[in-house]
């Protein structure tokens, strides 16, 4: 016999885990997640990509008891941020301050909050966790869906709603055919974990350079993860100089501003891209995270995006009975919700993108103006800030 549920999540990563936990929280729904790949097992070492969350991303992982688990290695407050640029004398400067938080956010080693994540759904009394348990086929019906997978658990899954959780090259977004533009930036995100000469004082560096900006994400003991967003064939060029060669680039690329670079792990670089769902649900099924969305990494809004998903979605769940959750009207409500602020982020930091990559004289001087302009404007600078701490 098939198992029945009311929620079945597609994908145990960040986004849908914190899903299946969250909802697992607040209501008495039957919920599982699948995922075709093995459980997260414990390393103790951090890797080199960290994710920037806000408030909203924050207060999930309290609310679900993961924050407190992750100790001080794996997740450092930022409460600066500081932006410049190569072809300008702007600068920008945000600060706590300008908020009512102690902090702008956390930065958080994204494989171990996943990791303990994934911990805590295995374990929990109110939801099943089916890893090593790949979908292979999908059949959607007006109130419940069909899924049948090759592995662990089940066979034969029910579903009332269906919710592909399982990133940007989503499987379930392929099998309910809903379009999803994609762009191309050429350009490779390298990471790695530094620690710097002088100290990096809890505030989150970035660079715009012409060929890409470089962030640097503040840790404990002093390190930072570094995202060095490049044209393909810098990157590969870095990607090829020795240890030695690449911390003197990267000193030299950030003009010396926290000294000495001191490179802690090895170097990885993935493709930067984005993508955006024409549109959200089809029937019983509905997309949260990349599988919605996905944007460039210069401003570290993805994870924020998709946690606001995990909100939302949530929170229309649980005003509804339970035999409406699957229905289009729901559904639709969470794509109002979610749809136009997602892509109006992705605007953002596509314009953003395209402005910081002229080198004409004239918008060089103009983009420093501005960027000197906004840094003493309390308002504006307030807008901004909030946007950066995922409000």
């Amino acid at each position: 016999m098939p198992s029945e549920y009311d929620i079945v999540i597609v994908g145990a990563g960040l986004i849908g885990s914190a899903l299946g936990l969250h909802l697992a929280h607040k209501s008495d729904l039957r919920i599982a997640i699948i995922e075709r790949s093995s459980q997260l097992k414990s390393n103790p070492v951090p890797n080199q990509r960290v994710v920037a969350l806000g408030a909203t991303a924050t207060d999930v992982l309290s609310n679900v008891g993961v924050l407190d688990e992750l100790g001080p290695e794996f997740c450092h407050p930022y409460t600066h941020m500081h932006v410049w640029d190569e072809n300008s004398r702007g600068e920008l400067d945000f600060d706590a301050l300008d908020t009512e938080h102690p902090q702008l956010g956390h930065m958080i080693d994204s494989n171990q909050c996943t990791l303990l994540l994934q911990k805590q759904a295995a374990d929990s009394a109110k939801l099943d966790c089916f890893f090593d348990c790949a979908p292979h086929a999908l059949e959607l019906f007006d109130d419940h869906a069909v899924l049948n997978t090759e592995g662990d658990g089940p066979s034969d899954i029910v579903a009332k709603l269906l919710v592909a959780a399982d990133g940007a090259g989503s499987w379930v977004r392929q099998q309910v055919k809903i379009f999803s533009n994609h762009r191309d930036y050429g350009q490779l995100g390298i990471v790695a974990r530094i620690k710097t000469e002088e100290s990096h004082q809890d505030c989150a560096w970035q660079r715009f350079l012409r060929t890409g900006p470089i962030g640097v994400l503040p840790l404990a003991g002093n390190q930072s993860s570094i995202v060095w967003s490049a044209d393909k064939p810098l990157a590969d060029q870095l990607m090829e100089l020795s240890d030695e060669e690449f911390s003197t680039t990267l000193e030299e690329a950030l003009e010396g501003r926290l000294g000495g670079v001191e490179l802690l792990t090895a170097r990885r670089a993935f493709p930067l891209r984005s993508q955006r769902a024409e549109r959200y649900y089809a029937r019983n099924t509905v997309l949260i995270g990349d599988a919605a969305h996905s944007i460039h990494p210069l401003a570290g809004q993805g994870a924020n995006l998709g946690f606001k998903d995990v909100v939302c979605l949530s929170e229309l769940l649980q005003a509804v009975d339970s035999d409406s959750i699957g229905r289009p009207s729901v559904l639709a409500r969470y794509q109002r919700k979610r749809q136009a602020d997602n892509e109006q982020t992705d605007a953002m930091m596509s314009a953003l993108y395209t402005a910081y990559r002229s080198n004409s004289a004239a918008w060089s001087l103009m983009r420093g103006t501005g960027m000197n302009w906004l840094s003493q404007s309390d308002s504006l600078r307030r807008l901004f800030v909030e946007q950066a701490i995922g409000l």
